[in-house]
């Protein structure tokens, strides 16, 4: 349940408005517990089996494309123009398994911040823009594969599924009123229907190497994650479903002293 409340600058209380996405929040809620059982699970027998395969570290990179897709369309009565705010780093924790004959599985929790502006016009006169943020985490379980072994460098390719989910979401309206010495009318809730379309799921494929240095794994990656499309799709504004994103993980663990 997502809630917002405008506000009045002329001084009246706002009022309250709700939205409801229980199926998707439900859907988020149960994947995100199905991926913890999971890495319960496997954490458990890694250190009952050997107690040498499990590693911590962390992801660090730069999304080298827009979270969303935008544009611009004007006409003498309506018209709605948007531009994308990708903050340019992403950064989160993340878990690694070792398995058998260079098999592995990762799971990550990468925090970006992201939001976008967007202007409509109606009625050829009223402007309304808008400004929203909110954080995104995104929660990719990966399945890699080491297919050369050498001294100091190892490349791998893997591939695997990413949901994300939305929090902090911010929106906040301001419509002029073309009256003098009044100011603009201004609304702020914690809800955006750019975002409540968004896909919360994709598939990712990716390719990279692990470097040893001391008691440390170095792994430099170039991610893809091609995301589901928009519930309701605007030419002006709407979710990129391609991603791409440069990481570089540091890890730490006793299987990355002996390997």
């Amino acid at each position: 349940m997502r809630c917002g409340r405008t506000e009045h600058l002329f001084g009246k209380r706002g009022f309250y408005w709700c939205s409801s996405l229980w199926s998707e929040e439900v859907f988020e809620l149960r994947s995100l517990i199905v991926l913890l059982r999971f890495l319960v699970f496997a954490t458990f027998v890694s250190l009952r089996c050997s107690g040498q395969h499990l590693e911590i570290g962390v992801r660090a990179g730069i999304p080298l494309t827009e979270a969303f897709g935008t544009g611009s369309f004007f006409r003498i009565d309506f018209g709605e123009s948007a531009t994308s705010a990708t903050r340019r780093y992403t950064i989160g924790p993340m878990v690694e398994l070792g398995l058998p004959r260079g098999f592995n599985l990762e799971l990550d929790a990468l925090y970006k911040r992201l939001g976008f502006d967007d202007l409509t016009k109606s009625s050829g006169l009223y402007y309304v823009h808008t400004r929203t943020t909110a954080n995104s985490w995104e929660f990719p379980l990966v399945g890699g594969y080491q297919f050369m072994h050498l001294r100091v460098l190892s490349p791998f390719v893997g591939g695997g599924v990413s949901f994300r989910h939305l929090g902090g979401i911010s929106s906040i309206s301001e419509q002029p009123l073309f009256f003098p010495g009044i100011p603009p009318m201004r609304s702020a809730g914690t809800t955006s229907p750019a975002l409540d379309n968004r896909s919360r799921h994709g598939g990712i494929l990716t390719l990279g190497a692990k470097m040893r240095v001391g008691v440390l794994q170095i792994l430099p990656e170039i991610r893809y994650t091609r995301w589901g499309s928009d519930r309701n799709l605007n030419p002006e504004l709407h979710s990129n479903k391609n991603q791409i994103d440069f990481l570089l993980g540091v890890a730490f663990g006793k299987s990355a002293a002996k390997r």
